[in-house]
């Protein structure tokens, strides 16, 4: 026993020194936390929890140890913090928002606060804010529906001609309808019955579309909305629709007609410095939340710090309370002065963003002409060659040598192009997209586009001239066709036994007289390079050494020239125009007086038919005595009291 317990204390004894070594390195390192309790046969080494090992030794005299106290002191101040990942009480993390999540929130509720884009502009939109906690995220699209149709007394059939839509971020209803006396109706809902309980609600009419709302300071409280009505919505401010106040605040928001809000006003006969109205964003001080206010929370019976966001806060919160703003993560309370992300940014600021961004990027190809493909190329192959020479003269010598013929010329491969090398010329990636690039020639753009232009209203005048003369050949067949059909209803009136009143002739249009040719632009065409050829002329023959004109003339001389070609065609543009007008003013002549005249002619059918009528009838009773007589004729003959001879005709 004794052996085996000595065996089993020297591998003890060496083990232990093993961790022993091992812990005064890491202490001597700074990265262990260890402490000595005495130093005996046998040692007791003191860990914070990780390792705890009995070592032998022996007594030390403090001197010999005066370098290891500093070292010691420095553990126990560290075995006294808390481990890297040892959560205590004290180091508990505490949640807060950063300044790039408050402005994604922010914008996250901004999106969702948005009503569809399908809801028709032009039309009139009514908002009904619900009270006493109502809920409308958790009822069902329907049930709301009947609910305000209900309330508002509007007949089922014609509201499906409106549009009904909850925003149950701002706990809000929005219903947009094109008829005013609806509207009204929307307007006028006090109430709201659902789930057996009746709610409150508060409705008025938005600003119509193609509005912006100014807001104007420092006007006093006890000006009524009649007063505010009667200084701002009057003459002197002709775009302004609508006045009314911020609360009881000294703020008055005014409607304005069109996007832009002027920068003063006239109040009463006083200006007063008018701005663009913002919109503060919808905190709730009952719940704490962002997207809604106070008034519509569907959740009223919640209690917090407004400040802080604690739930149920205590007596004696306000000395411990630290107030963190969940719009901008400032030190305040949300939404309170000086927070840089209370308002809103109006909807007429980012149009116009939106513009300033689209008409940034609006440029197309044409506007960077690019370079021909040939000296796109030679402008590579040069800074390659450039580049090339310096580091390869050597062998660019030699290879000159290899390449002269046998009687002492230069072979013919030194001046080959090395783009004919290749199999296919190098195409760069604006060629590969749009392969006429490489045809085009970016000197030119300007003058072909001006041919073009030029060509262009010429054609358009040709179609336009080929027009008239089409028009003025329909004209023609109209007005003959017309004297026609007064013709012949002149010959039918002389024939009726019983003529009506002769029909007035219609009363020929005054044509209007054809715009002349405004011969003044002719002139000046003509003109121009006469005396400008006659100016030219007379150097000639004054001073005979001048033999051409200078490139500025010319050039002056050119642009003369276009400019009275478009002076001419702008003449015949509007030429063509008033001779439209006038073409259209007597087609609508000439189909009233062809209209004039088939209702003329019209009547007349109407009265033959009349007069025809009673003449068929004397005919069947004229051969009615006719046969009458023959029968009676042929009686008398036939008793002998009338010869017969008298009756027959003579030879």
């Amino acid at each position: 026993m004794a052996s085996a317990s000595s065996q089993l204390n020297a591998v003890s004894h060496n083990r232990f020194a093993a961790l022993a070594t091992e812990d005064m390195d890491f202490c001597a390192g700074g990265n262990d936390t260890t402490t000595t309790d005495t130093i005996n046969d046998q040692e007791v080494l003191r860990s914070t929890g990780r390792t705890a090992v009995a070592v032998r030794g022996n007594d030390l005299h403090p001197s010999d140890i005066a370098g290891w106290k500093i070292s010691g002191k420095q553990v126990s101040q560290r075995l006294n913090k808390p481990q890297l990942n040892e959560v205590t009480q004290s180091n508990k993390p505490t949640p807060q928002f950063s300044e790039a999540q408050a402005k994604r929130m922010v914008a996250r509720i901004t999106k969702a606060s948005r009503m569809p884009l399908n809801l028709p502009r032009e039309e009139q939109k009514i908002v009904i804010r619900p009270r006493g906690g109502l809920f409308l995220a958790k009822l069902e699209a329907d049930i709301v529906m009947s609910a305000v149709i209900t309330a508002a007394n509007v007949p089922k059939t014609t509201a499906k001609a409106d549009t009904i839509c909850i925003n149950p971020t701002q706990n809000i209803i929005v219903i947009s309808t094109p008829d005013e006396e609806r509207a009204r109706y929307y307007a006028s809902v006090r109430s709201l019955y659902t789930g057996g309980r009746s709610y409150e609600t508060h409705a008025y009419c938005t600003a119509p579309h193609g509005t912006v709302k100014g807001v104007i300071r420092g006007i006093a409280v006890e000006n009524t909305a009649e007063d505010l009505h009667e200084n701002i919505v009057n003459q002197a401010n002709p775009q302004a629709l609508e006045a009314h106040r911020i609360g009881n605040t000294t703020s008055i928001v005014i409607l304005f007609a069109g996007t832009k809000v002027p920068n003063n006003i006239k109040y009463g006969s006083i200006i007063v410095k008018c701005g663009l109205y913002r919109q503060h964003h919808n905190v709730c001080k009952t719940c704490g939340k962002i997207g809604h206010r106070a008034d519509v929370c569907p959740t009223p019976e919640t209690k917090i710090c407004f400040a802080c966001g604690a739930p149920n806060p205590t007596a004696d919160h306000a000395a411990r309370c630290k107030p963190r703003c969940k719009l901008c993560n400032g030190a305040h309370a949300t939404g309170t002065e000086g927070c840089t992300n209370k308002y809103k940014v109006p909807f007429v600021v980012t149009q116009r963003r939106w513009e300033r961004r689209n008409a940034a990027s609006a440029f197309s190809s044409q506007d960077f002409p690019q370079l021909p493909p040939q000296q796109q190329n030679e402008a590579h192959l040069s800074k390659r060659g450039r580049s090339r020479s310096r580091k390869r003269d050597k062998s660019r010598r030699q290879s000159a040598s290899r390449g002269r013929s046998t009687d002492g010329k230069r072979s013919e491969n030194m001046n080959y192009n090395r783009n004919q090398q290749r199999p296919g010329n190098v195409i760069n990636g604006a060629q590969a997209i749009n392969p006429q690039a490489a045809n085009r020639n970016p000197l030119n753009h300007v003058a072909e586009a001006k041919d073009n232009t030029i060509q262009s209203l010429r054609n358009e005048n040709e179609q336009l001239k080929r027009c008239i003369a089409e028009q003025r050949a329909q004209m023609q067949e109209m007005n003959a066709k017309l004297n026609q059909l007064i013709n012949a209803q002149q010959q039918q009136q002389q024939q009726q036994v019983t003529p009506p009143p002769p029909l007035s002739p219609p009363q020929s249009q005054p044509r209007l007289p054809m715009p002349k040719e405004n011969n003044t632009n002719s002139a000046m065409e003509v003109q121009v390079p006469l005396t400008t050829e006659a100016n030219s002329a007379e150097p000639e023959t004054i001073d005979g050494t001048r033999t051409s004109e200078p490139a500025p003339k010319k050039r002056a001389l050119e642009y003369a020239r276009e400019r009275i070609v478009n002076a001419r065609l702008d003449s015949l543009e509007e030429r063509q125009d008033r001779q439209e007008q006038t073409m259209k003013a007597n087609y609508e002549t000439l189909s009233q007086v062809i209209k004039a005249t088939n209702d003329r002619l019209d009547a007349t059918n109407a009265r033959l038919d009349t007069l025809v009528t009673p003449v068929h009838g004397m005919q069947s009773t004229i051969q009615g005595i006719q046969s009458k007589l023959e029968a009676l004729i042929h009686a008398l003959t036939a008793s002998g009291l009338i010869p017969q001879q008298a009756f027959t005709q003579p030879q």
